[in-house]
């Protein structure tokens, strides 16, 4: 098998693998907005980060930026903590349930669904299919910039 029959028959069995392996949502009010996704994955990539900071990083009105902040406060998912730097400032980040909300959305594939089926593989075949992707991942591109774009596309209302 060459690598362009490779490419072709991973991608019908990734496919495979996502429909029948892919987290569903049974409440669509269960889903993280697209505006608060970017918002926690930018703070989880860049750190705490003041109000104004984040103004301009999502190139948003400090006002309508300090509604979806207080928002998100309430609910829980950001916490402000005093600037060491600076007690004058505050810095805005995630808060443990923040983190842990955020890692569940960006879960594509339902974990008890494949835990059923790795209990019916023998561990050595776990981790030979562990380790042939973590392969395959280090060998494509660090970086996508399609998906890099859709990331920044994503605004803050």
């Amino acid at each position: 098998m060459d690598a362009h029959d490779f490419a072709q028959q991973f991608n019908q069995l990734y496919g495979a693998l996502y429909r029948m392996a892919a987290k569903r949502v049974v409440d669509a009010r269960e889903l993280m907005s697209p505006e608060t996704a970017a918002l926690l994955m930018h703070l989880a990539q860049t750190g705490p980060l003041t109000l104004s900071e984040m103004a301009l990083h999502f190139d948003r009105a400090l006002s309508t930026l300090s509604v979806k902040v207080a928002a998100l406060e309430a609910d829980g998912l950001l916490a402000r903590q005093a600037d060491a730097g600076d007690a004058r400032k505050a810095l805005i980040w995630l808060s443990p349930s923040g983190r842990q909300t955020l890692e569940q959305a960006l879960e594509v594939l339902d974990a008890q669904h494949l835990t059923m089926a790795a209990e019916q593989l023998s561990l050595a075949q776990r981790q030979e299919l562990l380790a042939a992707l973590q392969a395959l991942i280090n060998l494509l591109p660090h970086s996508n910039p399609s998906l890099e774009r859709t990331c920044h596309d994503n605004k803050i209302v």
